[in-house]
């Protein structure tokens, strides 16, 4: 592997930027603004228009709005969504703000030259300096797209960056605001920029500076002109942080305790109680500032109709709120959009104590909301029943339903107060640098204190105070190696920590795994990104952070999208390998091994079963002559109603389990219907995609290979970072011939002793540990019964490891 010593020198300085405010907890505060299309998690800023975009007031890492914000004061091109999407760890950055990023040029492109883009930050403090760090990538790229960025403030400077194949290199400036309390960063293609267009990016933004006394989140209010509120993101494509609650079932959905906006229960309940047919995605991220919605929220809705739309007919739709208080008042905004030029009027009727009626058109609403009040019935229910409007002249009669913001008298949190830590919580083992979460659950606490212990909780140092009901911070581990590492969480008299130690290391082990793919590998049918196979897989590998997934899956790919870069296409095929996201563009990450996840793509482009087979061969040979194991999931069902394209379907799934074998992916077993249809109870409603239980058995299935068990590169130890042979190791009888395996250590060194069998393929077959006395043989009988094989030629590795206070000794040995 080449590298740059000018490539680690920058990564090193973005990891020391970036990272300042965590490893100083309270002394600095940082503000993250991610530029694009692909929403970043809160607490990131997203901003995604790149004509117009605006933020008011800015989230800052802690989840408390500032008094800052920022907006696009010189129109870019568009968005550019051929970033990385593996950013090196010491950047800080996740994949959905590194991956894309706003974009303009200076010759004709999209109809539009834009030859400089800028954005401002406002309402800054003149008497503080900030530190901005800017990040843009493009990737698939062979020439130099240096942009420069002239920063104007009470100074003017200008700083350089190349986002060609840009992973790890941020530029990186401190300054103070103009006099007019505002910073502006414009964008333009830099002196050595070589592109004919003169392509230049802006990606992310990390302002960090002294800590402010930021009010935390409003306590319950007091008094009755005080007004409560409880605000409900209805849609799945993007989750909108808390204190929204996120309904994503547009079927069945349900939230039994709606969080209120100062982050307590309310006591409120809502579900589906009238299915709804789908969800739009097509909805406005741009909403009018003065709604204070975000755009995770408007960008997407429920939405039914009144002639057939994949397979459904849905003429009203419809929520219902519970556990209100009959004797009060409640006044309900609601809002919808969906980008479209013809009228999608919406009626919402409304059932509580008495009935009432309004209207609203989500043909591209920015600014428009539908308000009703009244009081709920006797039960303290409240029913919205959705439906086509009177001036609705959509041919299919699109209705949408995308938020509810609920208002009313103030009133106490319901139930008490709890909290519980959920990861870490022991056995973790978590690698300096990297950004692993750290989840909990409270109820009715305002804010939570996060601290970490490096000696087994015999003293504590803060990570940060945050807003309680966010559940999740995404923290950066202190170089600090350890294997006695506690975290805690606090909020007034309550506190939990992690019921046993987990691992900080100093290891720079990277075990990447790449999924090629189509729509199900994106994630499509699943009702919310964390719902998709690929999602689930890569958060039940959070306990390890040398292991990532990286996912290239992109709807309505097939094998030929995915071949090697310069394969050949035969005549008839209009399909060329797209190289951001195909094999070899895989092989580029150094990963250790590669899932290929292609449903039934092939199958309704009428691409023969020899053709797929030929595509699928040159992949894994592709990938193998790198060394990379890869494993191939079978075709899955689709509702083809032509029978020869089944046949295409099963031929296919067939071949991959005779080939692939214990490398293959059984995607059909337990999905599919007789016919090679989806099981109704796992259809996504379209036919062609699973739906959430559909996507959890191809997780299980996928995480059944325990790719995680294998080792992608030698183990160092958290401490000291040495391996020494171990010495003295014997196993017998080799080959074994069926008998029980004998394993003797003469003389070995005191410590915690591990004996692992592996496999072939890297996989545990045994494990068993114990411990060791300086000078007193060892001695262990593996009974033959225990030693599992898939042949009787097939070799396996005995690996003996010995941790003590010298360091690790290890030793390998084949046994046939």
């Amino acid at each position: 592997m080449r590298i740059s010593l000018r490539r680690v020198l920058f990564g090193w300085l973005g990891l020391f930027v970036l990272l300042s405010a965590a490893l100083q907890g309270q002394d600095r505060d940082t503000i993250l603004v991610d530029f694009g299309s692909d929403l970043s998690a809160t607490p990131w800023n997203n901003v995604t228009d790149p004509v117009a975009g605006t933020i008011e007031r800015l989230l800052n890492r802690r989840g408390n709005l500032t008094t800052y914000g920022i907006a696009v004061t010189d129109p870019f091109n568009n968005v550019n969504t051929g970033g990385t999407k593996s950013p090196d760890a010491s950047t800080g950055l996740p994949a959905t703000a590194s991956g894309d990023s706003f974009f303009g040029n200076v010759t004709t492109f999209g109809g539009q030259v834009q030859p400089t883009g800028a954005v401002q930050l406002r309402k800054l403090r003149t008497d503080k300096e900030y530190t901005l760090s800017i990040f843009a990538s493009r990737v698939g790229a062979n020439d130099n797209r240096q942009a420069s960025y002239a920063l104007a403030s009470d100074t003017k400077d200008t700083l350089y960056l190349d986002a060609s194949e840009n992973t790890d290199q941020l530029v990186t400036i401190t300054l103070r605001p103009a006099a007019d309390s505002t910073i502006t960063i414009t964008a333009a293609p830099g002196p050595d920029n070589d592109n004919s267009a003169g392509f230049y990016y802006l990606g992310a933004l990390v302002v960090t500076y002294d800590a402010e006394d930021a009010p935390p989140p409003p306590p319950p209010p007091v008094g009755e002109d005080v007004a409560d509120t409880v605000l409900v993101d209805f849609g799945g494509s993007s989750l909108s942080a808390a204190p929204w609650n996120n309904v994503t079932d547009p079927q069945e959905g349900s939230i039994a305790d709606l969080l209120n906006s100062s982050g307590f229960q309310s006591g409120f309940g809502i579900s589906v109680f009238d299915p709804f047919n789908g969800i739009n995605t097509a909805g406005t991220v741009n909403p009018d500032p003065a709604l204070d919605f975000p755009g995770s929220a408007t960008g997407d809705s429920f939405f039914g109709n009144v002639t057939e739309f994949s397979g459904q007919i849905q003429p009203t739709g419809g929520v219902e709120l519970t556990g209100l208080d009959p004797e009060v008042e409640y006044t309900m905004e609601l809002f919808a959009s969906r980008n479209a030029s013809d009228n999608r009027e919406t009626t919402y009727a409304l059932a509580g104590a008495t009935n009432d009626t309004v209207y609203l058109d989500a043909a591209s609403n920015t600014d428009e909301v539908a308000t009703v009040t009244l009081r709920p019935d006797a039960e303290g229910k409240i029913q919205i029943t959705a439906s086509t409007g009177p001036n609705n002249t959509n041919s299919a009669g699109f209705y949408y339903l995308g938020l509810l913001r609920l208002t009313y008298p103030n009133q106490a949190p319901a139930g008490g107060a709890s909290l519980s830590l959920l990861s870490p919580n022991g056995g973790e083992f978590w690698q300096a640098g990297k950004q692993p979460t750290i989840r909990w659950s409270s109820r009715n606490l305002a804010r939570v204190v996060l601290e970490y212990s490096e000696n087994a909780g015999r003293s504590w140092s803060t990570i940060d105070t945050v807003v309680g009901a966010s559940g999740a911070y995404a923290w950066t581990v202190p170089n600090t190696p350890t294997d006695s590492a506690l975290v805690r969480i606090l909020s007034d008299t309550l506190t939990d920590s992690s019921d046993d130690y987990f691992t900080i290391s100093s290891d720079t082990t990277s075990c990447r795994i790449v999924v090629l793919g189509s729509s199900t590998a994106e994630g499509t049918g699943a009702s919310t990104p964390d719902s998709a196979w690929v999602n689930r897989y890569a958060r039940s590998l959070e306990g390890d952070t040398r292991f990532e997934v990286i996912n290239l899956g992109r709807g309505g790919y097939t094998t030929y999208h995915i071949l090697p870069t310069g394969s050949t296409i035969p005549p008839g095929v209009n399909i060329v390998p797209d190289v951001t996201r195909n094999v070899t563009k895989a092989l580029s990450f150094d990963p250790f091994a590669i899932i290929v996840n292609m449903p039934s793509n092939d199958a309704a482009n009428n691409f023969p079963v020899a053709d797929q087979l030929s595509n699928f061969a040159n992949i894994v040979d592709a990938a193998n002559e790198e060394g990379v194991n890869v494993y191939v999931a079978t075709t899955q069902p689709r509702n083809f109603t032509n029978t020869a394209q089944v046949d295409i379907q099963r031929e296919v799934r067939d071949s991959i389990l005779a080939r692939y074998g214990e490398r293959s992916i059984d995607f059909w077993t337990g999905l599919a219907a007789d016919n090679g249809f989806i099981l109704d109870s796992l259809d996504s409603g379209d036919g062609v995609h699973l739906n959430d239980g559909g996507h959890r058995i191809l997780f299980e299935r996928v995480r059944a290979l325990q790719l995680d068990t294998l080792s992608c590169g030698e183990l160092i130890n958290s401490v000291t970072n040495r391996i020494i042979p171990l010495q003295g190791v014997s196993v017998f009888p080799n080959p074994t011939n069926g008998q029980d395996l004998r394993l003797g250590i003469n003389l070995p060194p005191a410590g915690q002793l591990t004996v692992q069998l592996f496999d072939v393929l890297g996989r545990i077959r045994f494990q068993q540990e114990a411990s060791t006395v300086r000078g007193e043989t060892f001695r262990l009988r593996i009974p033959a019964e225990g030693i599992r094989r898939n042949g009787t030629e097939e070799p396996l590795f005995v690996v003996v490891t010995v941790r003590g206070d010298s360091g690790i000794s290890r030793s390998v040995t084949t046994v046939f």
